[in-house]
């Protein structure tokens, strides 16, 4: 029948942009979130390095991720 609608549903290119929306919010939210966990009385650590870690482990999830999409199949044609 013609008058059959394709079912419309989330793919892998809106997870990607909903992934990279995550990314920049948390980017945007470290320096404030390391500054008050160096505050807290029982860490030693200044600020600095704290971020220094969260951007690195941040930069390992990015290119696992960017390794994913660039292995995936992200056509729209699912015929």
């Amino acid at each position: 029948m013609d008058d059959e609608k394709k079912q419309i549903t989330v793919g892998a290119k809106e997870g990607l942009g909903a992934g990279i929306v995550g990314i920049a919010l948390l980017l945007g939210f470290l320096p404030m979130a390391s500054q008050n966990i160096a505050d807290l009385e029982f860490i030693s650590s200044e600020a600095y390095g704290i971020l220094a870690g969260a951007v690195m482990v941040l930069a390992i999830f990015t290119g696992i991720a960017g390794l994913a999409v660039i292995f995936s199949n992200l056509s729209d044609d699912e015929e």
